[in-house]
């Protein structure tokens, strides 16, 4: 229990490290200078990048070491495809299923709406910001009861979380996606899941457009700028 502990440990901060940017696409891991770091024995890092290279967050390159995975246009446009593959399909699951109340999915929004703006030079609150919004995808895809479907999308949600965090660096992003929310919930309520299936797939080409353009925009090769 006490190694499981110091690796969900190791695992949360590389996680962390790499989605907020503080860890850079690209970037060499040394696993013996980030032991001292966390002050822990190296085997619980190294299970720590294994669960991480299942997230497609870290890579490892035999003889070479373990690297942050690369951020590019075709990596976002694999990825958005994934996402809205699933999160689409889990509306079709929901109709057939004729499931129309969907009360975790309703708290995550409400949650969300009542936090406040984050300050645009604190990753640390944009972090709990993204977890807060990224909450209410993870719930609509639980709400299916389809264990293949969740695995499915927890296998992704983690690189995803990536790109929504540099999302979430626009002020007005936040606002946006609470509202966006709501009428996906709303459509579902009312039994209306061909437009609730129509408004998912606009809300997400909406942030797959704005970061590619990001990325084409500023030059960036392998990684993006907050």
């Amino acid at each position: 229990m006490e190694i499981k502990s110091v690796t969900n440990i190791a695992t949360e901060f590389l996680r962390k490290q790499i989605i907020t940017g503080e860890m850079a696409a690209g970037q060499r891991i040394n696993e013996t200078d980030l032991a001292a770091r966390l002050k822990i024995s190296r085997p619980p890092i190294r299970e720590a990048l294994r669960i991480l290279e299942n997230e497609h967050l870290v890579v490892n390159c035999p003889r070479k070491g373990t690297n942050v995975t690369n951020i590019s246009i075709e990596d976002l446009k694999n990825t958005y495809q994934a996402r809205e593959m699933l999160e689409c399909y889990s509306i079709d699951i929901l109709k057939g299923k004729n499931i129309r109340m969907l009360p975790n999915v309703i708290a995550s929004v409400e949650a969300a709406s009542r936090l406040s703006v984050p300050s645009q030079d604190n990753g640390e609150e944009i972090f709990n910001y993204l977890k807060a919004f990224v909450d209410f995808h993870i719930k609509l895809i639980e709400s299916t009861g389809n264990n293949w479907v969740i695995h499915c999308y927890n296998s992704i949600s983690s690189h995803l979380a990536r790109y929504q965090f540099v999302y979430l660096y626009i002020p007005t992003s936040g606002r946006r996606s609470i509202e966006e929310h709501k009428q996906i919930l709303e459509f579902i309520k009312n039994g209306e899941y061909t437009k609730a299936q129509k408004f998912m797939k606009e809300h997400i080409n909406y942030t797959f457009d704005f970061l590619k353009n990001k990325i084409l925009n500023s030059g960036l090769k392998g990684q993006l700028s907050n």
